[in-house]
């Protein structure tokens, strides 16, 4: 996907980020920090791209504190985490990204309540199966998830950057 593309798409326009700053590297490729029109203390997107304006890393940065862990989850981080994975992985692997996208999606913590604005299909109570230790990162029980796709590589872990405790949601293009 083209840098141009991923700006027209919900993450760039729901969200409302905004370029920070451009680097270029060494490899002739540039990384381009952007923020987010809400909560940018929390927040923090990197991309990589090629001359050819093509995407080839995305990384996304959210603090745990504000993402929050096994009592609450805050909505919104999982709102961003599932939009970002799903506007930067390839069009080729988001059929099978959805039960990544699905699982941060329907994770709750212990004292998160759910309340249902319309009833349900039959349809819909079937969720995909959940990923459990996809959630048990998100949660911060543990470090690392990665699955590997046919044209990219999607990675969360809790690292600590900018010294902060962050999740950080990384695909790379593998092809």
């Amino acid at each position: 996907m083209s840098y141009e593309e991923l700006r027209k798409t919900d993450l760039f326009s729901f969200f409302s980020f905004t370029e920070s700053w451009r680097k270029p590297m060494a490899d002739g490729m540039q990384e381009i920090h952007l923020k987010p029109g809400g909560f940018p203390e929390f927040i923090d997107v990197k991309m990589k791209i090629d001359r050819s304006q093509r995407v080839h890393q995305g990384v996304l940065y959210l603090d745990r504190e504000w993402i929050g862990g096994p009592m609450t989850i805050s909505p919104f981080g999982r709102d961003l985490a599932k939009s970002f994975i799903d506007a930067i992985t390839p069009s080729s692997d988001r059929k099978k990204a959805d039960s990544i996208v699905s699982t941060i999606w329907n994770i709750q913590g212990l004292n998160d309540k759910s309340i249902a604005v319309r009833p349900q299909d039959s349809k819909d109570l079937v969720p995909e199966a959940p990923i459990e230790e996809l959630e048990q990162v998100y949660l911060g029980f543990l470090n690392c998830f990665e699955m590997k796709l046919e044209k990219s590589l999607i990675k969360v872990e809790n690292v600590t950057d900018v010294g902060r405790k962050r999740l950080k949601i990384s695909i790379e293009s593998i092809s």
